[in-house]
């Protein structure tokens, strides 16, 4: 059965968007987080839902729009309120778009909260300019070669890790969240096999 996506704009420094470089495409439901809407609107991208506090969005919500609007003294983030309303949707794949730089508050925010989604069955992944973040539990994932470097961290106390067709190769190793072992490692082979044998794994694409 596939998976029900939804892409959410988030309000990081965005150069270029769409980025080009990933092959997800913005597709789906379509929410709009905030500044988000900017992005949409300049892309020519109408999102079916505008969401947030609309402390730092430049544009007004145009007319038919689903619009959710909270106030800004409020415990979780514009992009986890898009989130919660792309689940209730029946959404079950989350693609974070504008997600990564700018504020260090929020990338941190946001690499925390694919945690949270992860914990709940749900499927995430944040973009940004260059880079895309995404994690494994129990699970293996091949990666296209791609110009640029892939790094995969123990995002808990530890993680067990399997690393093969890259420059760096590891097998079963021991990963912990107090020495970056697995940053800057490079893709050899027309794919990279990365395995959670155990814990969790955070893997970052830098691509030129």
């Amino acid at each position: 059965m596939r998976q029900k996506t939804a892409s959410i704009v988030c309000g990081a420094p965005c150069a270029e968007f769409p980025p080009k470089r990933f092959e997800n495409s913005v597709e789906g439901l379509v929410i709009a987080a905030d500044r988000g809407l900017d992005y949409c609107l300049a892309a020519g991208i109408l999102p079916a839902i505008a969401a947030g506090d609309f402390d730092s969005a430049k544009s007004g919500v145009p007319e038919g729009i689903e619009c959710v609007r909270v106030p800004p003294e409020k415990d979780d983030t514009d992009a986890f309120l898009a989130a919660e309303l792309a689940i209730e949707r029946g959404c079950t794949e989350l693609r974070f778009f504008c997600a990564l730089g700018g504020r260090v508050d929020h990338t941190a925010a946001n690499i925390q909260m694919l945690s949270g989604l992860k914990k709940r069955g749900v499927k995430a992944c944040l973009f940004g300019d260059t880079a895309k973040v995404y994690l494994l539990e129990n699970e293996a994932v091949k990666i296209p070669k791609f110009d640029g470097y892939l790094s995969i961290f123990a995002l808990g106390e530890t993680a067990k890790a399997t690393a093969r067709g890259v420059k760096y190769p590891i097998k079963e190793h021991i990963l912990t969240n107090d020495f970056p072992l697995g940053v800057s490692n490079e893709i050899t082979e027309n794919f990279a096999e990365i395995t959670a044998v155990s814990g969790t794994i955070l893997i970052i694409e830098e691509h030129f």
